[in-house]
């Protein structure tokens, strides 16, 4: 039997059932459970967080001390104030190895200051400058 809605077009297709929400009890997922769940996800993400990059002030540390946290630790930022421009700080990531560059980035040696030299050789990563080299060898006068 085709039933009528009060439009007066006959509906031909069969209304879905309703679906209620499961309210507790038994044992399906409950709005408890469903709050532990959340819980948990949130404190994952705080965790997460808590294992970012360490940051290090290089010149309270030994040269060595340095190159050990990096190869430690596989990458790290140091952060330091500039000895040209009183006030400036300044700061980079400085890796253990190529594998902790991005695709496109070298491994290039760096100096940073640190509490017995003034420079204490460790590695960045750089993207290289193509556009440089290109310059100096078409463009390049005799």
């Amino acid at each position: 039997m085709i039933e009528t809605p009060p439009n007066g077009c006959p509906n031909l297709v069969k209304p879905l059932p309703r679906i209620v929400p499961f309210s507790g009890g038994g044992s399906g997922f409950g709005e408890r459970t469903m709050k532990t769940i959340l819980l948990a996800a949130c404190m994952t993400l705080v965790a997460a967080q808590a294992q970012a990059i360490s940051r290090y002030d290089p010149t309270h540390m030994s040269c060595g001390k340095v190159q050990a946290t990096i190869a430690r630790q596989g990458a790290v930022i140091l952060r330091y104030q500039s000895t040209r421009v009183p006030g400036l700080p300044l700061y980079d990531r400085y890796v253990q190895s190529q594998q902790f560059c991005t695709m496109g980035e070298v491994r290039t040696r760096a100096y940073v200051p640190s509490a017995d030299t003034k420079s204490c050789p460790v590695y960045n990563c750089k993207r290289p400058d193509n556009e440089r080299h290109f310059r100096r060898r078409f463009f390049h006068t005799n």
